[in-house]
């Protein structure tokens, strides 16, 4: 249960897409713009720790944000709890939960 419902603030992170190699197109994250959204619930979700070839910690969170707050694709990050976080999957509908919800939001964080 998470310990601070709907106090929490994020910031989503928008990277524009550029040129790559090959002429690919990728996200530039050292240009993406910062949007804060205030009144979230975050909470840690999972956690795992692989030691074979290098260590490795996966983090798996959950955001619940407010019904009025910006819409999140699978194509931004969200930086929450000194962390940035990819979008893991295809967030979920709003019109699902009801017309009073925001946006279901599963979090992935990969490091080592």
């Amino acid at each position: 249960m998470p310990a601070h419902i709907g106090r929490q603030t994020v910031v989503l992170l928008d990277a524009p897409l550029v040129t790559g190699d090959y002429n690919t197109r990728v996200r530039d994250w050292s240009q993406a713009t910062e949007t804060p959204v205030y009144g979230c619930t975050v909470d840690y979700t999972s956690a795992a720790e692989a030691r074979d070839a290098k260590d490795q910690t996966v983090t798996t969170a959950e955001l619940f944000l407010p019904r009025r707050a910006p819409k999140v694709s699978e194509w931004q990050r969200v930086q929450w709890d000194g962390r940035t976080w990819d979008v893991d999957g295809v967030p979920e509908d709003v019109q699902q939960a009801g017309p009073l919800s925001g946006q279901t939001v599963r979090l992935l964080e990969v490091a080592g």
